[in-house]
């Protein structure tokens, strides 16, 4: 976290906001270590005297989180996890650990995110973000945030796109370790599966992006740590379908992001069962409601304005573009396939 993006952020107090309903700014306390700069680890400090919580700042990421512990109790394996292991050493824990692991987990999933933002010439995510871009109404400007950044090729290629500070935003510290590494060092580094527990290292060169202007946040996008109006504009890129509540994450987009200013927004409805109640789904349910079942209409309905007044994210669908392909790969004899929703929404007011 450099210096000077954190000066322009001007973080809050997640806790405070959430519990208290007040806005308290965090500063920077104790630094363990720094670069010309950049802070690979310290901690930031709620300013509010009754509360005064600490959130880390580990490689170089801040962990701002409303519930620290639970944080804690569900990554901290990955955030211990050696960066310095050789593939030799990697594929003997591995096969120790065996399939279903949660080292086996985090090496999968990076592998299958890393290799869609940013194998090959022409990854995977990089339509997805194209499309995005397209859907906007101008060419964006200011300071966006990515939320849901996963591996980070999307903040990076916001910030080409405006020329300032992106913030890429995810929960997941595994996947922003792989982001952040492009940030600090400009190399891509994970593991791609070929096969079972047989995986190939991958330690690439990253592409020319503009690495000065991005800052990566460990968060909840149900809980941002930033002050109302922060943004311009948002990219939230499939990420609506694999989050606790689906509601309080437009609600929060509708919140961070400034009056008159864009998201541009992706999903293909694939609801992920161990992360999004089915309670919290938009459709895919219920088929016999209204709606019958429909996400798409679902979505719609809850943005519409027949239904702000009950519900009022702060946000209208202003366009939309549907079935954009998307490829994921996941060994090398198994891809998933999807068909994309997008629709650009803009803040009122």
């Amino acid at each position: 976290m450099r210096r000077e993006h954190f000066a322009k952020l001007q973080p809050r107090c997640p806790y405070c906001r959430v519990a208290r309903e007040q806005e308290f700014s965090l500063y920077i306390g104790e630094v363990a270590r720094e670069e010309d700069g950049d802070i690979r680890e310290g901690v930031l400090i709620c300013s509010n005297p009754l509360c005064q919580r600490e959130h880390p700042i580990l490689d170089g990421i801040p962990v701002v989180v409303t519930d620290g512990p639970s944080w804690a109790a569900s990554q901290l394996g990955s955030v211990m996890q050696r960066g310095d292991l050789t593939p030799f050493a990697e594929s003997m824990l591995g096969d120790l650990a065996g399939a279903g692991s949660s080292f086996d987990r985090d090496r999968g999933n990076n592998g299958i995110y890393a290799e869609a933002h940013w194998g090959g010439a022409d990854p995977s995510y990089l339509p997805l973000v194209r499309a995005g871009m397209e859907l906007l109404s101008k060419k964006p400007e200011g300071v966006w945030i990515d939320v849901g950044c996963s591996v980070g090729r999307g903040t990076f290629e916001l910030a080409r796109a405006t020329g300032e500070l992106t913030v890429g935003l995810d929960l997941n510290f595994s996947m922003l370790r792989v982001a952040e590494q492009v940030r600090h060092r400009g190399r891509v580094r994970y593991s791609r599966r070929r096969v079972g527990l047989v995986f190939d290292a991958v330690d690439e060169v990253a592409p020319d992006l503009p690495r000065e202007n991005v800052s990566f946040w460990c968060a909840d996008a149900a809980a941002m740590p930033f002050a109302p109006g922060s943004f311009r504009g948002a990219f939230c890129l499939n990420l609506l379908d694999c989050v606790q509540s689906p509601l309080g994450l437009l609600v929060e987009l509708g919140r961070v992001v400034a009056q008159g200013g864009e998201v541009a927004l992706s999903t293909p409805f694939d609801w992920a069962v161990g992360a999004t109640p089915s309670s919290s789904w938009m459709g895919g349910h219920s088929q016999r409601g209204p709606q019958d079942g429909s996400s798409l209409l679902e979505f719609r309905r809850i943005l519409s304005a027949e239904c702000a007044a009950g519900i009022d994210t702060g946000l209208v669908i202003e366009a939309e573009r549907d079935g954009v392909p998307w490829r994921l790969r996941v060994n090398e004899r198994s891809v998933t396939e999807y068909a994309v929703f997008f629709a650009r929404l803009r803040r009122k007011g």
